[in-house]
């Protein structure tokens, strides 16, 4: 199918804009953005409730306020005003948590205009975003401001593949329509067993390769074992931090420039190693940051479908002493994001191989508000569930039966149907002693270092 005119007008205007902005003075770059937001101001007035009686209750001239004269929104106040905030009435929280229920495709658009995506919930709440297509346009094309535009540029993907996750739902905008002239991009799910995932690669034999560091870094180990064969002329890690060793261990595997990507389903693409830096810039034409010392705040210019102004993030980004070099974007240090463990447990055969907390994220049942694994040893865990209130006796037995059910698809599809769990109701999910934050994987035992290679993989003691 190719793309409709306006569509294609809709892309060349989005790629236009990006190499316009890249050119512009920081000064303009911050006048762009005032007329960007107030213009999202007004559009919220109009039509979002949550944010009219904001303005009304402060008193606010849309033609003059600024970011810092609204509250601070957090993933909870979303998740509980979410209805209120949408400027666009087709749409609930109800009608999006039924579509994402039952799809499990990252292309599959929500009435086939809306883009829908669920968070991981590692913050302790799953949150849901939704885009218009248009907007999701604009916030896919920051994408070509690192990967090559050439025809058919094969991009492999190996991430968390089968729900409507950023990473996966970003990349496979490549497949859509005429795109498919620049791109064939394939995902490959972390679900299956690493063997399958090499095998695929060496078949496909991409020019990108692009996923979570902590996935590449277990990539890079059959590759220099000449297993894995493939010759990428680019590496993209995103969702993770990427360590300093881990750029070196993926330098020296794949021969091949390592670029770091910072994303989220709130705010699609929000950082890039670009072009000619050694640091990561903020994209910053569709954003506004403010950088605090134990958080961020993000205001997104983009999504006019539900609008987010000062919404909360729990990554700290710290800037650089030199913040803008040859882009007006504020450059930060190249370790953004959390780093969240991997589930390692010996499978049925005896060896030793990861579940990734994104496949946990894909665990989205109506019902269940959050949830937190903690590890046993290495062939046992506890799931530990908070349900939504109000729910009786019957409907947890009902929400227990899906997420059993949807933990043993997930476990045998790694070879992992000896591992053992048991599923616990609590009223609250732990927090980490020293950080103070809801962490969605608990270790029986911490042995975090500075040497530790990419993330920080989990290391299971027996209890």
């Amino acid at each position: 199918m190719l793309i409709s005119p306006r569509e294609a007008l809709a892309w060349f205007k989005a790629v236009w804009e990006r190499a316009r902005v890249q050119r512009l003075s920081r000064q303009q770059l911050e006048a762009e953005q005032a007329a960007k937001f107030r213009s999202l101001v007004r559009l919220a007035c109009e039509r979002s409730p949550f944010y009219r009686a904001i303005i009304q209750e402060r008193s606010l001239d849309v033609d003059r306020c600024r970011p810092t004269d609204f509250p601070i929104l957090t993933k909870q106040t979303v998740a509980d005003n979410f209805d209120r905030l949408l400027t666009d009435r087709r749409l609930s929280r109800s009608r999006i948590e039924q579509f994402l229920t039952e799809s499990r495709d990252p292309g599959e658009l929500l009435d086939g205009r809306y883009h829908v995506l669920h968070s991981s919930g590692t913050s302790g709440t799953i949150g849901h975003m939704a885009y218009s297509h248009d907007d999701w346009i604009k916030g896919a094309t920051q994408m070509l401001r690192v990967f090559p535009l050439r025809l058919r540029s094969r991009v492999a993907f190996v991430g968390a593949t089968r729900g409507h996750f950023a990473g996966a739902s970003l990349l496979l905008t490549g497949n859509y329509k005429t795109n498919r002239l620049f791109f064939d991009v394939q995902a490959h799910d972390v679900s299956q067993p690493m063997d399958q995932i090499v095998a695929a690669l060496n078949q496909l034999q991409p020019h990108v390769l692009t996923g979570y560091a902590s996935v590449l870094e277990r990539l890079a180990e059959p590759q220099e074992e000449g297993t894995l064969r493939i010759a990428p002329r680019l590496v993209v890690s995103g969702a993770e931090p990427l360590r300093p060793r881990c750029r070196s261990i993926l330098q020296d595997a794949f021969r091949a420039p390592v670029v770091n990507a910072y994303a989220s389903s709130e705010h699609l693409f929000m950082a890039f190693t670009l072009p000619g830096s050694d640091g990561m810039h903020l994209l910053e034409d569709d954003l506004i940051f403010e950088l605090h010392d134990d958080f961020t705040c993000v205001t997104n210019l983009l999504n006019r479908t539900l609008p987010l102004i000062r919404y909360r993030m729990d990554d700290v980004l710290i800037p650089e002493s030199d913040p803008l070099g040859r882009y007006p974007f504020t450059k930060i240090r190249d370790l953004v994001g959390r780093s969240e463990d991997s589930l390692v447990f010996i499978n049925r055969e005896g060896e030793k191989d990861f579940i990734h907390p994104s496949l946990i994220g894909e665990l989205v049942v109506p019902g269940l508000k959050s949830w937190q694994i903690q590890l046993i040893d290495d062939t046992s865990f506890a799931f530990n569930a908070r349900f939504e209130a109000g729910r009786n006796p019957r409907e947890k037995q009902v929400i227990r039966g899906q997420i059993r059910e949807r933990l043993r698809a997930m476990l045998a599809e790694k070879r992992m149907d000896n591992v053992d769990f048991q599923i616990a109701e609590v009223d609250r999910l732990k927090l980490d002693l020293v950080s103070g934050k809801t962490r969605m994987i608990l270790q029986p035992e911490r042995q975090d270092s500075p040497d530790s290679r990419c993330g920080q993989t989990a290391v299971l003691v027996r209890s």
